[in-house]
């Protein structure tokens, strides 16, 4: 009889330099060639770990956490990644759980959804209610195909939201999820690399570096709780 390997975690990372910043993918992880993403594994024949990078946006991110589903059937979907802050109280490089994600860009009010709210489901909020795994302050966030570099130009109906971050993949992550049947295996952590204003470009890639180092710390306590074994996580703290 063909044993499988058990995934007590998969993590949804959107871009190469993310992941690459909080898992040490070039001496821990083994890259498994999976089109259409790249995918890293890290375990033993009985128990693994993957990491798959999904690309920027809302779209990328939900097509490959379905895929992630579809061949690893993972116990724990963990996203992770850099965001822009709302909140100026929130320190650059402090990790937090995202408690409530929404979209701040779908609106089909005009059929009478509430935005953010995905014809034919029936939520506009996500909550992210499994137990995380590390103990870390609890953010709401909002999530969109675009940049922001402000509170203007958001829906008048999302004032009472109160979003301390905003990123372009956490709420797609969430939606497949939802529609899987599986929201309460999704938890995620987000460190902010910029606050959003004019300066956020550049901040972006100044504070990239240092955001990464403090999610790396995050993952690796992950990996311990779910009983993955082997050398740190990430690059140097």
């Amino acid at each position: 009889m063909i044993r499988m390997t058990q995934t007590p975690v998969a993590f949804v990372i959107a871009m190469t330099e993310e992941a690459e910043g909080i898992f040490d993918l070039a001496s821990s992880w083994t890259e498994l060639g999976l089109a259409p993403f790249p995918v890293y594994r890290r375990g033993d024949d009985e128990t693994q770990a993957v990491v798959i990078i999904s690309g920027i946006g809302t779209t990328n991110a939900a097509a490959a956490t379905q895929h992630v589903l579809d061949r690893f059937h993972p116990e724990r979907v963990v996203n992770m990644g850099v965001v822009g802050s709302l909140n100026n109280d929130i320190p650059i490089g402090a990790v937090h759980a995202v408690s409530t994600c929404a979209f701040f860009d779908v609106d089909v009010t005009a059929f009478g959804y509430k935005i953010g709210q995905i014809p034919e489901t029936e939520v506009h909020e996500y909550q992210l209610e499994a137990a995380t795994s590390v103990p870390v302050p609890k953010v709401r966030l909002l999530s969109g195909d675009s940049f922001v570099t402000g509170r203007d130009g958001f829906h008048p109906e999302l004032a009472g939201f109160d979003a301390d971050f905003v990123d372009m993949e956490l709420t797609a992550v969430a939606h497949t999820l939802l529609r899987n049947g599986k929201l309460e295996q999704l938890e995620s952590y987000k460190t902010p690399s910029d606050y959003c204003n004019s300066d956020s470009p550049d901040a972006f890639d100044e504070n990239l570096p240092f955001a990464l180092s403090k999610l790396a710390v995050v993952a690796d306590q992950i990996l311990q709780v779910r009983g993955i074994v082997g050398e740190s996580a990430g690059v140097a703290r």
